[in-house]
């Protein structure tokens, strides 16, 4: 304790600061803010020097214990310990073991007065307009900062830093090495110079006066709301700068005390506002912009926009909390190749906007939250997961868990370039008559049961658009080697078919078709017979329009009508370029799977090369304008159904945007109005 009374310093109103701390005093017997004993009781007599030992005594402890407390606080990194414990203020040497510690300071509570308005109460008031904006203040270890916070004008928090200052550049005294100035910032004195308390409020009053004027108390008008960001427990001058806010300009709120502060920078600063605003309510619905087929008849199908609301106007997120919305988005047709190519892509790449509020056409800057991309399979559907994290902060997933990009490509103009490029109409896809032409006798039994699996898959694939649903019938065509020419040889049969209709039956019949094992392969088959077969089933007259397509899958290509060179003609003079043209003219398109076969070399015949040119041709030939081309191995069956199904002609390059539903419900079955012409060298399976 101090010998002297204080009772003139008491008096005559000086501030007298407390030897430990330097907390600004006058004349109290028990320092305010450590509690260390200033005056003690009256005596009598002339104190001895024993009574000074004693007294000196014990202001070194206390303030060596006072000094261990902050830099207790301020250390931060283990390899400055040495260099904060040479900071401390020794303890007396015949003291060993000083007394305890002060304990933490108690943060002065806001002032009597109003109740203060809750953080959430705040972020209503600033999502709904009643508040212009929300200043937050922060005094870190590095600088004190403040961030402004306002609202767009779809409600979605903007966050903006507004002033930031150097502790060494507000208040003289400061140490700009880092350790020395938390030591002195948790309250430390040390031997290296200490901070001016007084001094520190004038400077931290004078620079708010300066920032905040808005929140300022000084005309009772306060036209913005102060929200104080605490860091950090009992560091001494941190608390005397947020009870100078309290005192010159009240915070409407505060947030709760962290363990230790933070480093003050205006970043930091505004990084943890953006997470406070996370728990602001939505003023307008977020919601994602898709496509949708309309009901309007004809050949035409009306393609509009609509909005599908993933998160209600008004939710609140609390600290912490994220809320999901799960949406199933579909595929529209499919799209030319990007080489020009008939075989389209099995995927759509589409945009998923992502809007606060509604799109209306009148808007020139609409309100985009993200324009993530994905990749949608034709006609096919994915399922996506977004999750809110926040007012206008919403990532995408997919059902794997793979994230999409969210960040939109820039402002508003993209996404009106992007609905520029929707299409009004879309072309309504009509029934598909598929035949699939398989040709059952190989080398070994794995060739040819390849051939069937590859068909089997195709068929699938074919049912699982939504373009063919219910409108899609399916005949199948097994062919075999050509009947023996020796007229005393009873015949074979060399095709084996099933009549269009229902899948079902054809994916039955195609699995009980016989397989032909042949020690080694003849140069040509039966194909021409199985042409013949396929322009007769095309020969009906539907009651509706039908999309018609031949699918050949085979090694040998067709017999020539008669013996050409080498090449061995058709046992029955079938013309299979005649049977080509009869497909043509019934509207029938034709695809090809040719798996590799190479024509034989008979060296010193002449007519070989005619032989392979025929059979190097006679493919390329068979499919014509229409290019079906199948490559075994690379092209899949997914896509060959693609293929198959796709309409003739393109008259946009697809929906940029998802689609709500699937584009097109079941259709309904192809009625014929005749029965399909027979050939009489065919028997029925």
């Amino acid at each position: 304790m101090l010998l002297s009374s204080g009772a003139d310093e008491k008096r005559s109103g000086l501030v007298v600061p407390c030897p430990v701390c330097l907390h600004p005093g006058h004349g109290e017997r028990h320092c305010g803010a450590c509690g260390f004993l200033l005056t003690g009781e009256p005596v009598l007599g002339v104190a001895t020097e024993e009574d000074h030992r004693s007294a000196e005594a014990e202001l070194a402890a206390a303030a060596h214990a006072w000094d261990l407390d902050a830099a207790r606080r301020a250390l931060s990194d283990p390899a400055e310990r040495a260099e904060i414990a040479g900071l401390l203020r020794p303890a007396p040497s015949d003291i060993p073991h000083p007394a305890d510690p002060p304990g933490p300071v108690t943060t002065p509570a806001p002032e009597a007065g109003a109740e203060p308005h809750t953080l959430a109460d705040l972020l209503h008031r600033l999502t709904t307009g009643e508040l212009p904006e929300l200043l937050f203040a922060e005094f870190g270890t590095q600088r004190a900062a403040v961030v402004r916070a306002h609202t767009d004008a779809a409600g979605l928090p903007q966050v903006r830093p507004h002033a930031e200052t150097p502790w060494t550049a507000l208040v003289p005294g400061f140490s700009p090495a880092q350790a020395l100035r938390r030591f002195q910032l948790a309250g430390g004195i040390g031997t290296a110079g200490a901070v001016d308390r007084l001094g520190f409020d004038r400077a931290v009053r004078d620079w708010l006066r300066a920032v905040v004027p808005s929140a300022y108390g000084g005309t009772g008008i306060h036209t913005s709301a102060l929200v104080l960001l605490r860091g950090g427990i009992g560091w001494t001058l941190l608390d005397r700068a947020a009870a100078v806010l309290r005192d010159c300009c009240p915070a409407s709120t505060e947030s709760a005390a962290a363990p230790a502060p933070g480093s003050g920078t205006v970043a930091a600063t505004t990084a943890w506002v953006r997470r406070v605003l996370r728990g602001a309510p939505l003023r307008e619905p977020h919601t994602l912009l898709l496509a949708r087929a309309g009901t309007g008849r004809g050949d035409q199908v009306p393609v509009e926009i609509t909005h599908h609301v993933l998160f209600e106007a008004g939710l609140r997120l609390a600290p912490g909390e994220t809320r999901t919305a799960s949406v199933t988005v579909h595929g529209g047709p499919p799209v030319p190749s990007p080489g020009g190519g008939t075989m389209p892509s099995e995927t759509l790449s589409v945009v998923l906007p992502l809007l606060a509020g509604h799109y209306r056409p009148a808007d020139h800057r609409p309100p985009i939250l993200g324009l993530p991309r994905a990749e949608l399979p034709v006609f096919g559907s994915a399922h996506l997961t977004f999750v809110l994290h926040g007012p206008g902060e919403i990532e995408v997933r997919t059902a794997g868990g793979h994230l999409l990009g969210g960040a939109p490509d820039g402002p508003g103009p993209d996404l009106l370039a992007l609905l520029g490029r929707m299409p009004r109409y879309l072309p309504r896809p009509r029934p598909v008559e598929l035949i699939c032409a398989v040709e059952m006798s190989g080398t070994d039994r794995a060739e040819v049961a390849e051939r069937v699996g590859f068909t089997s898959d195709l068929i699938h694939a074919a049912e699982r658009h939504g373009r063919a649903g219910g409108g899609l019938r399916v005949a199948v065509i097994g062919y075999y080697d050509h009947a023996p020419r020796n007229e005393h040889q009873p015949g074979r049969n060399v095709i084996r078919y099933v009549r269009p209709g229902p899948s079902g039956p054809a994916l039955r019949h195609l699995r009980e078709l016989p397989l032909e094992v042949r020690p080694r392969h003849t140069l040509t088959s039966a194909l021409e017979d199985a042409l013949k077969t396929a322009a007769g089933m095309a020969g009906g007259q539907p009651t509706a329009p039908v999309d018609r397509v031949l699918l050949v899958v085979g090694r040998r290509p067709p017999a020539p009508p008669r013996q050409e060179g080498l090449v061995p003609g058709c046992p029955r003079a079938v013309d299979w370029r005649e049977q080509l043209r009869n497909l043509r003219r019934r509207g029938v398109r034709v695809g090809v799977r040719a798996e590799p076969f190479t024509a034989p070399v008979v060296p010193g015949v002449p007519s070989g090369d005619r032989l392979r040119r025929y059979l190097s041709e006679a493919w390329h030939d068979l499919t014509g304008t229409d290019r079906l081309i199948l490559r075994p191995g690379t092209d899949s069956a997914e896509r060959m159904a693609l293929a198959l199904t796709a309409e003739q002609s393109h008259d946009t390059a697809g929906s940029p945007l998802a689609f709500a539903a699937p584009l097109l419900p079941h259709g309904n079955p192809i009625h014929l109005g005749a029965d399909p012409v027979h050939d009489d060298t065919a028997a029925p399976a």
